[in-house]
């Protein structure tokens, strides 16, 4: 079973998932390309104040400098200018040290000699700068949690290296950037998502609107104008919809003028010959054999009337003044007009059910379902006519226990001028469901070979015509 998804849903999820990756996308990149900047800019800072400093310092006597030290002049200078010249950059910490790693000075007041086991994770970089060439190793986090950065420039005409830590105070901002870019691509989204829902609606409302329209036009219901309401496609289709249904309205206003002049040009004739048969039967009185051949004249003629009757009810048929109408007692007028000796007719009308629909069409209706379930049904056999109250209106039942109708044969009951009887129009079921659904309702039949077929009309409040 495929899934069926509405039209909204499917726009929606083609403007969101692209426009939700694009966004990813760019926060994404966008994030890393200022983490890189931010991180390039601090490496080249802090180049600088190494190269600085090691300038700086290139001729203040470091190598005289032993163990101990500490208190000395030369000490107390060069330690003075690497403190000046940090507070001047804004860094943490420079410190100088020899080829074995050992401190020779340091702002942070590390003794002269001391090993400096932090150096460890900058190896390559001490080396890049021992080879004259300043560099700044990657980021790392401190004991504070805070992320820093070091630099290295080579002492020039020495053994040192001049060592440079600096914070990364802009990652708080680039934290900042992240948190920015986060929530502008959610809201980002959410517009998205919002001009998605937007234009489904722009779109699924016009061709819910058109489909519904299809559907009266496919009920019958030709005089509801289909209006265009853009210049789109779905104008378009509003527009060829409006003309297929002022085509489909001549060719019906034309098959009912077609179907009204026939059986209007056979009623004028049949009308003479019933009233010459008459005349006959009247000459032929006390001869038998003469009569008898007279009245089946008069009963095919009977035919051929109700035949011209039916014709001219389908090619006619107006549309329904509603009116409020007892089950009780419209269950009452119905049953004389079909009992049957043979076969027991049975109501089950709940107390104080009312239909809204018109008097007369209604009982036409009902007296077809019901002739035809008596003339399905054997001699012992019930018809059963039931009326209750339901959410969807009024359920009117009519069921017989004849010896029912294969699929095949359910699926083409409805088509007009088809029959099953030797004489009969066709027209009574068409003509049963056309008043229905006039009225806004649905008419269902169930039939099964050898127990029976039901036919089941669901009236709605209200209906479909007028009320009077």
């Amino acid at each position: 079973m495929k899934l069926r998804l509405p039209v909204a849903l499917k726009l929606l999820g083609i403007f969101l998932v692209p426009a939700s990756l694009t966004l990813l996308a760019f926060a994404l990149l966008a994030h890393h390309r200022a983490s890189q900047l931010l991180e390039d800019e601090l490496g080249h800072r802090l180049t600088g104040v190494a190269a600085s400093a090691a300038r700086t310092i290139e001729n203040d006597g470091l190598a005289l400098l032993q163990p101990g030290d500490e208190e000395t002049r030369t000490y107390r200078n060069v330690r003075r200018r690497l403190e000046e010249l940090r507070e001047a950059a804004g860094v943490a910490r420079i410190y100088v040290f020899d080829e074995r790693d050992l401190s020779v000075c340091d702002t942070t007041a590390r003794p002269i000699g001391e090993r400096d086991y932090g150096l460890s994770r900058s190896t390559a970089e001490i080396a890049s700068a021992r080879q004259g060439r300043p560099t700044s190793s990657v980021l790392f986090s401190g004991g504070d949690g805070q992320l820093y950065k070091s630099a290295f420039a080579h002492v020039p005409d020495g053994a040192f290296v001049v060592g440079v830590d600096g914070a990364a105070p802009m990652y708080e901002q680039l934290a900042t950037l992240r948190s920015t870019l986060l929530r502008t691509g959610v809201a980002g989204v959410l517009l998205v998502a919002l001009l998605a829902l937007v234009a489904g609606g722009l779109i699924v409302t016009p061709v819910r609107k058109l489909a519904r329209a299809a559907l009266r036009i496919g009920r019958g219901d030709l005089d509801a104008i289909v209006r265009r309401t853009s210049r789109d496609e779905i104008g378009d289709v509003a527009e060829t919809l409006e003309q297929m249904r002022q085509l489909l309205r001549a060719r019906d206003e034309r098959t009912q003028m077609m179907l009204a002049g026939i059986a209007h040009e056979v009623r004028n004739p049949l009308g003479g010959l019933q009233l010459y048969a008459g005349l006959l039967r009247e000459d032929l009185e006390g001869q038998p054999e003469q009569l008898a051949h007279v009245k089946k004249v008069e009963r095919e003629l009977e035919h051929l009337k109700n035949i011209v009757s039916d014709f001219l009810e389908y090619a006619r048929r107006p549309r329904p003044a509603l009116v409020a109408i007892d089950g009780a007692t419209l269950a009452a007028e119905l049953l004389p007009l079909v009992e049957s000796g043979e076969v027991e007719i049975v109501t089950d009308i709940e107390a104080g059910v009312t239909l809204s629909a018109d008097a007369g069409q209604l009982r036409r209706a009902l007296l077809n379902l019901l002739g035809n379930a008596v003339q399905a049904s054997c001699a012992g056999q019930r018809v059963t006519l039931t009326m209750r109250a339901a959410q969807d209106g009024t359920r009117i039942e009519v069921r017989d226990e004849g010896a029912g109708m294969p699929e095949a044969l359910v699926e083409k009951i409805w088509a007009p001028f088809f029959t099953t009887k030797q004489k009969g129009t066709g027209l009574g079921l068409a003509f049963t469901r056309e008043i229905v659904q006039d009225h806004g309702g649905t008419i269902e039949v169930t039939s099964t070979v050898g127990a029976g077929t039901t036919f089941t009309i669901v009236l709605p409040r209200g209906g479909g015509g007028t009320l009077h």
